[in-house]
């Protein structure tokens, strides 16, 4: 996957699936506090990290008026009392969501804005991972930039 640690609070089903998709589908923010509490106990952070999170495509960025990732990125971000950095750009209106697990491995193009100084030591949060390729598109770009250690921390992983 390209990543050196992976983890996930939840399982994408019953009540968490309902959870996620209020903030992902809806905007619903009650629980965002509680997601990133959790989330940032999962992993301990090394010193220097940087957070930043997977985008979401950009039509879906205008229609929603956010991004998901982004807001779990930077309420964990304020938890570990670290910078919150949007380091990845995604390429084409491709999204993950409704696809088969064949065309999800397939990913899509995704860069880094700008060179990472060394040693980059970066924690890439998602709200939810599926088959891994979205976390790797963006810690193939990341490691291509200058990352040295990339954790992806997700509110949620597919059964």
């Amino acid at each position: 996957m390209g990543l050196d640690v992976v983890r996930a609070l939840l399982s994408y089903e019953g009540p968490a699936r309902e959870l996620v998709a209020r903030l992902k589908y809806r905007n619903d923010r009650a629980a965002l506090g509680w997601l990133a509490d959790n989330m940032a106990s999962l992993l301990r952070p090394p010193a220097g990290v940087v957070v930043t999170w997977m985008p979401t495509t950009d039509r879906r960025r205008r229609r929603r008026g956010f991004d998901q990732a982004e807001l779990l990125a930077r309420a964990v971000a304020r938890r570990w009392r670290v910078p919150a950095v949007g380091l990845l750009h995604r390429h084409g209106a491709v999204a993950q969501t409704g696809r088969t697990r064949a065309e999800r491995r397939e990913g899509f193009t995704v860069e880094t804005r700008r060179r990472l100084t060394d040693p980059a030591r970066i924690v890439l949060v998602d709200d939810v991972v599926t088959t891994g390729t979205t976390l790797r598109c963006g810690a193939l770009s990341l490691r291509s930039a200058g990352a040295v250690w990339i954790a992806g921390l997700t509110a949620a992983r597919t059964p």
